[in-house]
C-alpha cells in the first residue's frame, strides 16, 4: 500500500516519489492487492484479491471492486459503483456513480495504437461510464466512447460509438436496440392495471 511508481508512462514520468494515500473508515482491502501511492478509496469501499490501483487512482464510498481488477493511473471511480472481476479501466476513465462493469469489460484509451512509434505519442482518450449505467461481461468499450446515464450494454458486445441516456445497446459492433426508459415504462404500467 501506498507504493511509489516508477518509470516513463504515456506523457508524464514517475520519479518514484511517494504521494498522500487516503485509505477511508471501513475499506476492507483482500489479500495480494496492491495499492500504489497518490490512491484514495472511500468508506466502506472493498478493493478485491490481487486487484491493482495504480497511482492517484480515487475510489468513492461504498463501492466493491473484484477481484483480479486492473485499475490504471488516474482513474476516477463513484460512490456505489460495481466492477466484477478480472476487469481491466484504463488510465484516466471516469466511472460515475452507481455504474456497475460485469466480469472480464475492457477499456481501451488509444484509438492510434502508435506506443513507441519514435517520435509520436499517443492521443489518449479514456471511455466514460454515466451515472448508473451498466455494462455486460466480456464488453470491450473503445476510446472515447461515452456510455450514457442508465444505459445497459448487453454481455460480449464491442462498443465503438457512444450509447445514449437509457439507451439498450449489444452486439459486435454494437448497436442501439431500445430505449428502455420509455418501453420498460410502459411495460410496467400495463402489468399493473387490475
Amino acid at each position: 500500500m501506498g507504493k511509489p511508481e516508477k518509470g516513463y508512462a504515456v506523457g508524464e514520468f514517475y520519479p518514484g516519489t511517494g504521494a498522500y494515500t487516503q485509505i477511508g473508515a471501513g475499506v476492507v482491502v483482500r489479500a495480494g492487492a496492491v495499492i500504489y501511492a497518490g490512491v484514495q478509496a472511500g468508506p466502506e469501499t472493498v478493493i478485491g484479491h490481487h486487484t491493482l490501483l495504480r497511482s492517484f487512482v480515487t475510489v468513492g464510498e461504498d463501492t466493491q471492486l473484484g477481484h483480479s481488477l486492473t485499475v490504471e493511473r488516474a482513474a476516477r471511480i463513484g460512490d456505489g459503483v460495481r466492477c466484477s472481476p478480472g476487469s481491466h479501466i484504463t488510465s484516466s476513465c471516469v466511472l460515475a456513480d452507481r455504474v456497475f462493469l460485469g466480469a472480464g469489460v475492457r477499456t481501451v484509451n488509444d484509438r492510434e495504437l502508435i506506443w513507441r512509434e519514435v517520435g509520436r505519442e499517443p492521443d489518449l482518450v479514456p471511455p466514460r461510464f454515466e451515472r448508473g449505467s451498466k455494462v455486460g461481461s466480456g464488453s470491450v468499450v473503445l476510446a472515447g466512447v461515452i456510455i450514457g446515464e442508465n444505459a445497459l450494454v448487453g454481455a460480449g458486445s464491442v462498443v465503438t460509438r457512444d450509447v445514449p441516456a437509457g439507451a439498450t445497446a449489444y452486439g459486435v459492433p454494437a448497436r442501439v436496440r431500445d430505449r428502455h426508459g420509455v418501453r420498460r415504462r410502459i411495460t410496467h404500467e400495463k402489468a399493473a392495471l387490475p
